[in-house]
């Protein structure tokens, strides 16, 4: 049985190839060029595909290196140039040391000891959930942080409910439901917080550093990343326990700190696999921080974020557990827990958006936005972030972010102002989809539950929404301005 899902794939798949036949046959228009014209072809074409997942998105994520050689907009050598960008290799990198963390389960101790320090009461268990949950998700993917943190609530809500009698919580599915909710939205907020803990991120970074010269850094990302992830975790746990589920926040959830110690001890005590991939995280993350300061006071310019994170990655391999079971930190099995679609994403993107740029695109998309070089500041950011945050609750971030970063570049020359100021709300809202299920892998993982329903995801999901909007909006025009000048 063919689902609407496949009808709507399979409509995606013919209709990106219709209006891609239709441009590439016609003449151009609006008074650009020949190869502009092209590029805005194959864009339409995988805009629509990417929207429409109507091929896997990292097999749409491919077609610059067939499309862009055969129609002579650059060699192919040129295409793929993108596909190895240091921003990607950074990445990939940041993978590796991830995939230590969770074959080790490093990041489930972490989690279960954040959780273990909160109080009793429930605003405080979720506080702690969510903190627990983006600390975690800024360092691996939202998804397996998602994965990881859906079995410990599901053990809290199940242990409530046996004991619903005895138990003084108020409004017990509400705390259900603001708990489960408060695991997907604080995935999704905390990758915010580094250049490695979600797509969009470091597109910006490779993006800045191709059109504009500029180095966005582990530290420098991090001025305005963590910043905008403590906003976003503020506001998240405010809707879900102020405004959308109002739970009753004075009594306290008794057993619930029980449950969180037994998993602690069915872990055991911390193994040297756990230590070993701790202190290269360690290492690593301090020297991403420090990299200005290595580069300035001891010269060593070519240590870049890039370099830091491969060579952590390698020493993972080098690194013994066990060195009479020869036993590394990692082994031959680490490929198979790598994201490499979301690798060649990256690649895809950075190719199209080089094509675009190159290509005079960029200029032409924002003569035809000059209609808006007049409205304020404030009232600009205030329709970017709106439009973004509900275009990307029905695509993925990093299509959104790869759609708009050069649309909101030649809107910044448009309008006379920092391009940061433009694209940072872009690539930050591009991550802020709570409302539907089919949003964020998150959304999905925990609407998979059975314990949670559209229309109660919608009505929670919208109230972060406009408030994400306002928050966005506004760091980005009091304070993105002054923490920019740290971009170099």
């Amino acid at each position: 049985m063919v689902t609407a899902r496949k009808k709507y794939q399979i409509f995606g798949l013919f209709f990106g190839l219709f209006v891609f036949g239709l441009m590439i046959s016609s003449e151009p228009r609006f008074e650009i060029s020949e190869k502009a014209w092209i590029v805005a072809s194959i864009t339409c074409l995988m805009s629509i595909w990417w929207i429409t997942e109507a091929l896997p998105i990292s097999a749409t994520s491919l077609l610059p290196l067939v499309a862009f050689p055969a129609f002579e907009v650059m060699t192919i050598k040129e295409a793929a140039t993108a596909y190895s960008h240091p921003i990607v290799l950074l990445i990939f990198g940041g993978f590796i040391i991830a995939a230590a963390m969770q074959k080790w389960n490093l990041h489930k101790r972490i989690a279960l000891n954040i959780i273990n320090k909160t109080g009793t009461k429930p605003n405080m268990l979720i506080a702690g959930f969510m903190l627990s949950t983006a600390s975690i998700s800024m360092w691996v993917s939202n998804t397996a942080t998602t994965i990881m943190m859906l079995p410990i609530a599901l053990s809290v809500i199940n242990f409530l409910e046996e004991r619903k009698q005895n138990n003084k919580l108020k409004n017990l599915d509400y705390f259900s439901l603001a708990l489960l909710l408060s695991i997907a939205y604080a995935a999704s907020i905390g990758g915010l917080g580094t250049l490695i803990g979600t797509a969009p991120n470091a597109l910006f970074a490779a993006y800045m550093e191709e059109h504009f010269n500029i180095s966005v850094g582990f530290f420098e990302w991090m001025l305005i990343g963590i910043p905008m992830a403590l906003l976003m975790l503020i506001l998240a746990w405010l809707s879900l326990t102020k405004i959308t589920f109002r739970l009753a926040m004075k009594n306290k959830v008794d057993g619930v700190h029980k449950i969180i110690t037994n998993e602690l001890r069915k872990m055991g005590n911390i193994s040297q696999g756990e230590k070993t991939t701790a202190a290269v995280f360690a290492i690593v993350a301090l020297a991403w921080i420090s990299r200005p300061f290595i580069q300035s006071t001891l010269g060593l310019t070519n240590i870049t974020d890039t370099v830091i994170a491969i060579t952590g990655a390698m020493t993972l391999f080098i690194l013994p557990v066990s060195w009479k079971k020869r036993i590394f930190v990692l082994d031959r099995d680490w490929p198979k827990t790598i994201p490499w679609e979301i690798l060649i994403l990256f690649g895809g993107g950075l190719s199209l958006a080089g094509a675009i740029s190159d290509s005079g695109l960029t200029n032409i998309i924002g003569e035809n936005l000059e209609q808006f070089h007049n409205w304020e500041l404030w009232t600009t950011l205030l329709a970017i972030t709106a439009t973004v945050i509900f275009l990307t609750e029905l695509t993925s971030n990093t299509a959104t972010a790869i759609i708009l970063l050069p649309i909101g570049s030649a809107f910044s020359s448009v309008i006379n102002v920092d391009p940061n100021l433009i694209l940072i709300p872009i690539v930050i809202a591009a991550s802020c989809a709570f409302m539907l299920p089919i949003s964020t892998p998150p959304n999905a993982i925990i609407f998979s539950s059975g314990k949670i329903s559209v229309p109660d995801m919608a009505k929670a999901g919208l109230s972060l929404n406009l408030l994400a909007i306002l928050g966005i909006s506004f760091l980005s025009y009091f304070f993105v301005g002054s923490l920019v000048e740290n971009f170099k």
